[in-house]
């Protein structure tokens, strides 16, 4: 029935390139009819844009100015649009980092129906929605890691565990203190639904969990553990996705292992021929 359709849980928000860039009706341009001398250079000065698409007497970008460095406002060279430069406006996000990353790339123009519609650069994955899209994926690992570490863990061993390690660690202290307060209020709880991200890779690492997950060391699988700096990144939003301290490369390296987990941690041969420690 068509009302059943509300009722589906949407995993990852469908994000597009068209999603986070601006469309060619509200970006900022400079009609070739009106260029004079260098006055392209104030408006991307104002407006600190590397790019500025040139309107044709037809309506269509054909042309665009580019800063020779990386804002710097100074000189621009004058382009023209490839078929290199652009991507289907309805690109997702995950193959729009990986673009990105993979071509150096600053900007692309965004295609509908083969003419130039939009555009989309490296500053809008600071946007709301690219955050929203990156913070889902963290959380989806997180709660996939909950499910194997409860799969592969008997629940009393890891509330010793985390007990013994309280005798010298306040958070952890309180984290126990939080979850026998839960279990007092009668709420449904597990002890991995109090642990914060990181801790759920150093359990795994100590229970030698990631064995099962085919990491052969310690060294690879704490390889990971760079996993919290992009978490921390998305779960404050005030703070920008990308900046000199967190590249693109580091955002795609990123999103790259946590698909391979993910992968890992779903696609098991048998999850049940593994005996829980007890």
């Amino acid at each position: 029935m068509i009302e059943e359709l509300y009722y589906h849980d949407v995993i990852n928000p469908n994000i597009t390139a068209a999603t986070i860039g601006v469309s060619k009706n509200k970006w900022v341009a400079i009609r070739e009819s009106e260029i004079d001398g260098n006055n392209y250079l104030t408006i991307m000065q104002e407006n600190r844009f590397n790019i500025l698409p040139i309107i044709s007497s037809d309506g269509q970008a054909y042309e665009y100015f580019k800063s020779v460095s990386l804002n710097d406002y100074s000189a621009a060279t004058r382009e023209i649009i490839t078929y290199k430069d652009t991507i289907a406006l309805d690109t997702g996000i995950k193959e729009l980092i990986f673009k990105f990353g993979s071509m150096f790339r600053s900007h692309f123009f965004l295609t509908l129906n083969g003419k130039v519609s939009g555009l989309v650069s490296l500053s809008n994955l600071n946007t709301r929605s690219a955050q929203v899209y990156i913070f889902s994926l963290v959380c989806e690992l997180e709660r996939t890691l909950s499910e194997f570490i409860r799969d592969n863990v008997e629940e009393e061993v890891l509330l010793q565990n985390l007990k013994e390690k309280a005798k010298t660690d306040n958070k952890i202290r309180s984290l126990v203190k939080n979850y026998n307060k839960l279990l007092s209020e009668d709420f449904e709880n597990s002890i991995t639904e109090n642990l914060y991200f990181k801790q759920f890779f150093e359990i795994v690492k100590e229970f030698n969990l990631h064995i099962l997950l085919g990491y052969s060391s310690n060294e690879e699988w704490e390889e990971l553990y760079s996993m919290n700096k992009l978490r921390n990144s998305v779960a404050h939003p005030s703070k920008s996705l990308i900046n000199k301290d967190q590249t693109i490369e580091f955002l795609q390296s990123k999103l790259d292992q946590i698909d391979d987990l993910l992968f890992r941690l779903r696609h098991q041969k048998n999850p049940d021929r593994f005996s829980s420690i007890t």
